[in-house]
């Protein structure tokens, strides 16, 4: 990539900022047709249609779904192995789980449990709330390993009181699991692990099979087949979201370092060559500045890591999909960062929690020059499973609240209908639901 191709983008009003993001990304049609396949595969022949795919996929050998089971001593031997070997890997882990844990249990606190009230003389109303007791919880593992990820999912599941959790993960080099994994699944306390991948382990966990137990929800970024499988088997079951690549959108003012803002730029570029990186700002140099460091900064990291930093993936993203926006004032810049609504948003002026309140639309969103996003991912403790593709304007990071379902209670006695069955006979009577109608007033004689 021509290191000048990256150029300044001058957005002055919020239109021009809704002509420059008003694509989206969408799953293409040949993958939706592909999963769709087999989805229909393994709904008809379960374990055996499962197993075919990852066979196929995974470059695994397994004959038979018992195969395809993380043993407890599979499991031991993984959990050993990082213990004695990774000690900074399991200092890293017990800081990352008590900081998830202490900001899940005190989401919990502010959740609405069970309640009733009495608005009227013998009646109640109210909601139950309850864990959901079954779901899935998926681990990528293609180009990269994310133990991270199955803190972000299990921790706020144990915390909402989930009974059953289910796991599945790409096994590799001829069905191995990594040992980091292995680690954290008994670190958790997880049980049942599948060497399952792609759509197929979604369908399964969907529809279940002859010794596979479905589930009712399923949680957990994955490939873009994974996403389409989830898409496909909602409404069969729930799912957590529809995850699309990473995104940052950066707000910075003069007080903002370049080289900050170009390292965090970089670190979503690495995810994937889809990932979206973007600087807000109403200064011009130091939005040149950025550009410079960007460039910089992949040099260094190259020339530190050699082949273990994906350079061609960073360069690839950076020329499709990094843009450097300057704007008229901040207030501006928090506007065209709603219409992004990404999934991290980082704020780095002088006064960043006053710049906060312009903000409307944010997945989650990291304050000041000394968080990046890096921060949320590992060890903050707010959770890293967050919308992406525009979709904060609606919907929210996971929390202890997605593992709940909720039942709404109403209780009315004699007199309660009474006072009311002429108002639900009038209503039934009015949309044609005579069988409606009848099924109160047959409770309430005519004098």
């Amino acid at each position: 990539m021509e290191r000048n191709n990256l150029k300044i983008i001058n957005i002055s009003d919020l239109k021009q900022a809704h002509d420059l993001f008003k694509s989206h990304f969408e799953i293409p049609s040949e993958v939706m047709e592909t999963a769709n396949k087999i989805i229909n595969d393994v709904i008809k022949n379960g374990e055996e249609a499962a197993l075919k795919y990852t066979n196929k996929f995974d470059d695994a050998s397994f004959k038979s779904i018992e195969d395809a089971i993380v043993e407890p001593q599979e499991i031991d031997k993984g959990y050993k192995y990082i213990k004695e070997n990774k000690p900074e890997l399991v200092k890293a882990i017990n800081k990352s789980y008590s900081n998830i844990l202490k900001f899940h249990e005190e989401q919990l606190k502010h959740e609405s449990g069970t309640w009733y009230f009495e608005p009227d003389a013998g009646k109640k109303l109210g909601q139950i709330t309850s864990p959901i007791e079954r779901i899935c919880v998926y681990v990528p593992g293609g180009l990269y390993v994310y133990p991270s990820s199955v803190l972000m999912t299990v921790v706020p599941a144990k915390v909402a009181g989930v009974k059953e959790i289910a796991v599945c993960t790409p096994s590799r080099d001829g069905g191995k699991i990594d040992n980091l994994l292995l680690y954290i699944f008994k670190y958790l306390g997880i049980k049942e692990i599948y060497k399952l991948s792609g759509a197929q382990a979604i369908a399964l966990m969907a529809y279940g099979g002859r010794i596979v137990k479905k589930v009712s929800k399923i949680f957990g970024p994955g490939n873009i087949y994974v996403t389409a499988a989830k898409k496909i088997v909602f409404g069969k079951v729930g799912i957590d979201s529809l995850a699309g690549p990473s995104e940052v959108a950066i707000i910075a003012d003069s007080t903002a370092s370049p080289e900050f803002i170009a390292s965090d730029l970089l670190s979503q570029a690495e995810h994937d060559p889809n990932a979206k990186s973007i600087l807000i700002t109403d200064n011009n140099e130091l939005a040149a500045k950025t550009i410079r460091n960007i460039f910089l900064q992949i040099d260094s990291i190259r020339a530190e890591h050699n082949e273990r930093f994906n350079s061609e993936l960073v360069m690839k993203c950076v020329k499709d999909n990094c843009k450097i926006i300057v704007c008229p004032d901040i207030k501006i810049a928090c506007g065209v960062s709603d219409i992004i609504a990404p999934e991290h948003l980082e704020i780095m002026t002088s006064e960043p929690f006053s710049t906060l309140q312009y903000v409307k639309n944010g997945g989650s969103i990291f304050l000041g020059s000394y968080t990046p996003v890096a921060v949320g991912d590992y060890i903050g403790g707010t959770n890293h499973v967050i919308p992406t593709n525009g979709t904060a304007v609606f919907s929210s990071p996971l929390g202890v609240y997605d593992f709940f379902k909720k039942s709404a209670v109403t209780y009315y006695d004699y007199n309660a209908l009474e006072n009311e069955h002429t108002l639900i006979e009038d209503f039934a009577y009015a949309e044609n639901l005579l069988a409606h109608r009848n099924s109160v007033k047959i409770r309430i004689p005519e004098k």
